[in-house]
């Protein structure tokens, strides 16, 4: 019986990812426990988890080992053992000549794969299922899982998305371990009351993510099937001392490697509630992390989404498409097009007449039936997949109408399969008492499980039979969860070539939740900051530790408030050098060979976006005015300094600088503003904003922000000042009250003007108006760089007193996507007028 409980685990996790697995293929000892496979073959259809268009050239799975000691529970942990996992993965795009038969399987792929997280999501753990001796055994098997994870490498080869520039991405993984320790760190196996308090120590090893561009992909001598372990590893793992090894080539990082240690905590509520920690703590500390992107990465990344985004939209109606070209049979492929429009009509109208209402009602009351009681037949099975007559109603079926009867018939046969649930588990412990009475396949003799082993193995796993389960009232400020992150350097990169065109690095980063029964609490905190470039310093906070703090709050403790926020911010010194900006914002512009398909849909989807974050902010905003929700905000923002570097000498030496300190903000809610009655209090909002400090001034020559020199000249052109705002918002709407009110004061304001100082402004407005005018120009030129159709046309206009005399007008056309736009000739570079499918503008 174990064997084939694990027989039917090890095909249903790895039998849709290794080739040839059976229950002969697997050596199983079931009187020892243990499960070993080598040397396995991956399937090409492995990594469809993935929802991409990507399949495996190549794959290799070294080993896997399970150790369960059942026979010395209590002396030795759960052994998971993974090493070696090879895979070489390539892109899946050509959907031509697709069949019926492939598109209804991938949809029934789909469609098994949905309905298992639907049933998952919908189950919970039984309060019962915790308190059994299953529960109890479980819970100490998963305790003292000993897991070893080692030389992962993942790639992926892509010669098609853009020809004549190969790319290849790749994981890497040197090893990932986690053991059960003792408080002092040791390695250890938790039984019985030890359960309750269980330490796990993870340590991650050499985690990388590269991205090499123009690189060919790897080729072997014969098939890669032909392999043997030794020269698949030879091939894929990274050797430093075999200069000549394909793998050992150069990469490009996205994701440097990176080793780090985390640390994961069970208490007992009572040592909780005495200690204050929370009962589960989970912290990851990671030393370095670096993140790189190059320009040619940047463009062979957006070329993959080019082609993964076109494959999308030929996915759907594959086996609609005709095999042959459009200029072989263009009569086949109106056909088609018709057909794919007419369905999406028909779709997107949701209309359906009096037969097809009633031919899906009987269909439905037949599938739901069939499936239920097909269910019923085979309790242990959760998805039904060999029927032939659900297969063939599921042909004529979208999927969102399969869920739906599907889950459907699980509720009808849920009350059956509870019953059927309590039954199984009546019959556990006398299952294991036949296992451990049986012939071991090991020893040769036999055992009978005597009642002392039973107090020992019941010791062991923490259980106690007879024990009624009474569940623990919440301590509503007993932390349950506790997880922190801490880098002590992070950075991230842009390079361009052998150039780094900016490195932003941090220092002394850390966030951390705490989730209690209702409140939650994230914390964030950034020690310092510094954004350089390869003509200066771009950016540098003004501290060296806490130059960001934030806090939010979900329900807080000792307020009445429903959430809260707390920022601070301290000063940074900004330097505006507009070469340096130019490299950057030219490293994301679009480039010309990036297609206008994926940008259509990339502006379709940021649109799309923002409208829904626009309605979602203001239903919840309505939703806070309506229910009188409280909150708290608490800003307190040192504003940037500011530095704006001209090669503008008045004297020949020095250059002039204009220097803009923006200032200090505070934004606060209040609770009681003085002056107000009771009643506009109860229906207000009330927030108070401040800003001061904000100057401007001039300088010719070297200055820091720091310098208090009495020898530097300064040039005042806006005198410190402020300005105050207090602000309400109604949140119950009222005839006498207005929405909105607003209060202003300006204390005072002090502009300097001289000729000096109009010669030196007008040098730093040249700086800005350079910008804007190339940025414009190159804009202008993009839009239509590369059209879908262009060509010379005729257009009938209009023209005379009242528009009354038509006359036609040569001239050149582009359309690009929805857009068509018409210039005078092919090298004009602005259009006269330009139109969309719901609109015209000139």
């Amino acid at each position: 019986m174990l064997e084939d409980q694990v027989a039917f685990l090890l095909q249903k996790y790895l039998g849709n990812y290794v080739c040839g697995l059976s229950k002969e293929a697997l050596k199983i000892s079931v009187w020892r426990g243990d499960v070993e496979l080598t040397n396995m073959q991956l399937k090409p259809e492995a990594l469809n988890s993935l929802k991409l268009p990507v399949k495996v050239k190549a794959g290799f799975l070294g080993s896997v080992k399970l150790k369960v000691p059942w026979s010395r529970l209590g002396q030795e942990p759960v052994l998971v053992y993974l090493d070696r996992i090879f895979i070489l993965a390539e892109p899946a795009t050509n959907v031509e000549g697709c069949s019926e038969d492939t598109v209804q399987e991938v949809k029934r792929s789909r469609v098994r794969e949905m309905e298992m997280k639907l049933l998952e999501s919908q189950q919970q753990l039984n309060s019962e299922l915790n308190s059994s001796w299953l529960g109890s055994f479980i819970g100490t098997v998963i305790g003292n899982i000993k897991l070893s994870i080692g030389n992962i490498h993942i790639r992926y080869e892509d010669v098609e998305s853009n020809p004549g520039h190969p790319f290849a991405a790749g994981l890497v993984l040197s090893k990932l371990s986690a053991v059960t320790v003792d408080d002092h760190g040791k390695e250890t196996f938790a039984t019985g009351g030890d359960l309750e308090r269980v330490k796990k120590s993870v340590e991650l090893e050499s985690l990388a993510l590269y991205f090499d561009s123009d690189s060919s992909p790897w080729s072997v001598d014969k098939p890669w099937e032909d392999l043997l372990p030794s020269e698949w590893s030879q091939v894929f793992e990274f050797r430093k001392q075999d200069i000549s090894s394909t793998a050992s080539k150069a990469h490009t990082y996205i994701l440097r490697p990176i080793s780090g240690k985390a640390k994961y905590t069970k208490v007992h509520v009572d040592e909780a509630k005495r200690s204050g920690q929370a009962l589960q703590n989970a912290a990851v500390d990671l030393d370095d992390v670096t993140l790189s992107l190059s320009k040619d990465g940047y463009r062979d990344i957006l070329k993959m989404a080019d082609n993964f985004s076109s494959f999308n939209q030929r996915l759907r109606y594959a086996h609609y498409r005709p095999s042959l070209s459009v200029k072989s049979d263009p009569k086949s492929w109106w056909k088609y097009a018709c057909r794919v429009v007419t369905h999406e009509t028909k779709k997107a109208s949701g209309t359906l007449s009096w037969e097809q209402l009633l031919r899906n009602a009987r269909l439905r009351k037949a599938y739901v039936s069939l499936y239920a009681s097909l269910l019923k037949s085979d309790m242990s099975r959760l998805v039904v997949e060999d029927n032939e007559e659900i297969n063939s109603m599921d042909r004529e079926l979208d999927m969102e109408v399969i869920l739906q009867w599907r889950m459907l018939a699980h509720k009808f046969v849920e009350q059956s399969a509870e019953t059927y649930q309590r039954a199984q588990q009546n019959k556990q412990q006398s299952w294991w008492s036949f296992g451990w009475s049986g012939s071991s396949k090991d020893d040769g003799d036999s055992k009978s499980f005597s009642d002392e082993d039973w107090e020992r193995l019941n010791r062991i796993i923490g259980y106690k039979e007879n024990a009624e389960y009474i569940p623990a009232q919440q301590d509503m400020k007993l932390m349950q969860f506790y997880f922190e992150i801490r880098m002590k350097h992070n950075a991230s990169r842009l390079i361009d070539g052998s150039e780094c065109l900016a490195d932003l690095s941090c220092e002394d980063f850390c966030c951390n939740l705490k989730m209690y029964p209702e409140a939650k609490v994230f914390d964030l905190k950034l020690g310092s900051y510094k954004l350089l470039s390869p003509y200066g310093l771009l950016a540098e906070s003004a501290s060296v530790a806490d130059s960001l703090v934030g806090v939010f709050s979900y329900k807080p403790f000792n307020e009445q408030l429903d959430w809260s926020f707390t920022a601070r911010a301290s000063p940074c010194y900004i330097t505006y050098l507009k070469d340096s900006i130019d490299q950057i914002v030219g490293f994301f512009k679009s480039s010309p060979t990036v297609s206008q398909t994926l940008a259509l849909e990339t502006a379709a989807a940021v649109q799309m976006t923002l409208d829904e974050v626009k309605r979602t902010a203001q239903q919840q905003m309505t939703r806070v005015l309506k229910d009188q929700s409280r909150f708290s905000l608490n800003l307190d923002i040192a504003a940037p300094k500011i530095t704006v570097p001209t090669k503008f000498r008045p004297d020949d030496v020095h250059e002039t600088k204009l220097l803009l300190d923006l200032g200090h903000l505070i934004l606060r809610t209040e609770e009681i503003w003085d002056s107000y009655t009771s009643e506009e209090q109860n229906i207000y909002l009330n927030f108070n904003l401040l800003l001061n400090d904000v100057s401007a001034f001039l300088v010719d020559g070297d200055y820091h922000w720091n310098d208090t020199s009495k020898e530097v000249n300064l040039l005042p052109v806006i005198d410190k000042c402020g300005i105050a705002l207090k602000l309400q918002q109604i949140q119950v709407e009222s005839s006498l009250y207005p929405s909105t009110r607003m209060a202003v004061r300006v204390p005072s304001l002090g502009f300097h003007f001289s000729p000096a100082r109009y010669h030196r402004l007008m040098e730093i407005v040249k700086i800005f108006q350079d910008t804007d005018s190339e940025s414009n120009s190159s804009n202008l030129a993009h839009l239509w760089d590369q059209a879908d159709f262009e060509g010379w046309s005729s257009l009938l206009t209009w023209k005379g007193v009242g528009s009354r005399e038509a006359a036609w007008q040569r001239r050149y056309l582009r359309l690009v996507g929805p857009f068509l736009y018409l210039f005078e000739n092919p090298e004009s570079t602005t259009y006269k007028q330009w139109s969309r499918k719901n609109g015209i503008g000139e």
